[in-house]
């Protein structure tokens, strides 16, 4: 009996092959790849349903007595599979990738071709590596077809369990942004957020004709547009699970596309979440500020001069508690040190004055012009407390030869007012006011340190055990964003203000 079928199959396989006595011709396919089929209607008619309605319908033309009929959303090779198949009813589909394979489920689905789709169904079934290499045509053609019920409970069972295999298929690039959204609102809490992130500067780069593959290469109008596509994904990322290291790598390159707000919030998680950057802090012997202020003011420096590729190192100069109060002591131990930074306690609060100046200190100099100098308020508790005033009348910056004096007139800040433990505060040559009120106040304490300055590579190398073993050639200097983008809400829009000091 099988001798006699086989035998029968091949017999119509040549016929479909030779094209003999054929009534039907069926174009297949989109320009360029396209074939006509020279088929034969009897046949197709007895074993497909939907050729049987098709050839009973008006929309088919004839012409010469020849069905003609066209399949544009049938590939060629998809379609010669499927017509060897009516013709013999013969399949290998170990020939053919999953890609192939679930095309031709697809188009034995349209085609009513019910038992050959429940045999391919479960031989897609059987090999699931594949099938999760390609996850989103899975995730596609469940969607598109749900009578694939064990299809469909393979790609939902599969998700439920590891939602990353949705980032880690192969056809990544190729889910839809609606898709990708909802997946994110559901699984996102189960990710890893750097993962998220690479993957959507992939997706990204597969949805752009204009991006290059290389983001090195990529211009500011190529962030924009990376920005632009990845924007309604953002909040769908928890950045203070992302390490710090990865964040200098793989995100801070892209600090453009997001607001900057926003980006504030993010840098708040690394410059004020001790876990976060522990190691980064800057050694002071001082009775006034903490190594976490010092290295903050550090920042600002480097945000001031325009120079991230350096670290500090603060040395006393001079302590009021130790050295006394006096304008003349404060010259003797630092004239012509170079760049400083004062500190001063504010007496029953927890509120600390200061300011950098980046000239020497030179009783026989009066005004000093430079636009590097600032002021600033800190809190003793509560790093995120802080304001940063920047010099704008820059021919009033520094009066070099009074005790450590910022600002014109009245002064912007001004320490040891008459030889003693008194302060003034006022606003005239800097951006902002540094305290809620103007006027005089008292201090516990003062402190100045010189500022040594070590110069670091221009370049980063991208080498992994390069950046493990120097990490504050690449993670140090990227608070200099932060502050960057605090300056820019203190001056621009002053919308920042210490909720409260303790007087």
């Amino acid at each position: 009996m099988f001798g006699l079928w086989k035998s029968s199959s091949e017999d119509f396989y040549h016929l479909l092959e030779s094209g003999e006595f054929s009534d039907t011709e069926i174009l297949v396919g989109e320009e360029p790849n396209t074939k006509t089929f020279k088929t034969h209607s009897l046949i197709l008619k007895t074993r497909s349903n939907y050729f049987r309605t098709a050839f009973s319908s008006s929309w088919i033309k004839t012409e010469n007595n020849i069905i003609t009929l066209h399949k544009p959303n049938i590939s060629v090779e998809v379609f010669d599979i499927l017509i060897k198949y009516i013709y013999s009813g013969v399949i290998k589909l170990s020939d053919y990738d999953t890609r192939t394979n679930v095309a031709v489920l697809i188009a034995a689905d349209e085609l009513c071709l019910n038992e050959f789709c429940s045999f391919t169904e479960k031989f897609l079934l059987n090999n699931e590596r594949s099938l999760k290499q390609n996850l989103i045509l899975i995730q596609k053609t469940v969607n598109q077809l749900s009578q694939f019920e064990k299809l469909s409970q393979f790609y939902e069972t599969s998700i439920n369990e590891e939602p990353s295999l949705i980032l880690r298929a192969n056809d990544f690039v190729m889910i839809q942004q609606d898709i990708l959204l909802n997946f994110l609102s559901e699984y996102s809490s189960r990710l890893n957020p750097i993962e998220i992130w690479d993957k959507l500067v992939e997706w990204a780069i597969g949805q752009s004709n204009e991006l290059p593959i290389n983001t090195k290469e990529w211009t500011n109008n190529d962030i924009t547009t990376f920005g632009t596509i990845i924007n309604p994904f953002i909040s769908y990322i928890n950045f203070e699970k992302i390490s710090l290291t990865n964040f200098c790598n793989n995100i801070k390159p892209f600090k453009d596309v997001f607001d900057k707000e926003f980006y504030v919030q993010i840098l708040e998680n690394y410059s004020f979440n001790e876990d976060s950057h522990s190691k980064y802090k800057i050694d002071i012997d001082s009775k006034i500020i903490t190594p976490s202020h010092a290295f903050l003011l550090g920042n600002l420096i480097k945000m001031a001069n325009g120079n991230q590729n350096c670290t500090f190192e603060f040395q006393l100069l001079v302590r009021g508690s130790r050295d006394g109060f006096t304008i003349k002591n404060f010259h003797k131990h630092c004239d012509e040190k170079g760049s400083t930074i004062t500190v001063a306690n504010i007496k029953n609060s927890n509120e600390i004055v200061g300011g950098y100046n980046p000239l020497d200190w030179n009783p026989k100099c009066e005004t000093s012009k430079t636009k590097e100098s600032f002021i600033f308020s800190l809190d003793k508790k509560e790093l995120e407390k802080f304001i940063f005033s920047k010099v704008v009348n820059e021919d009033h910056a520094i009066y070099r030869n009074r005790g450590p004096d910022f600002g014109e007139k009245t002064s912007d800040l001004r320490l040891l007012e008459g030889d003693a433990k008194k302060g003034q505060c006022h606003k005239n040559s800097y951006g902002k006011l540094i305290r809620q009120t103007e006027g005089t106040f008292d201090i516990e304490d003062y402190e100045v340190f010189q500022v040594i300055t070590f110069e670091q590579p221009c370049e980063i190398s991208d080498d992994a055990e390069a950046a493990e073993a120097d990490p504050e050639v690449s993670e140090y200097n990227e608070y200099s964003d932060y502050y960057e983008y605090y300056e820019y809400r203190y001056r621009e829009h002053e919308i920042y203000e210490p909720e409260h000091w303790d007087y």
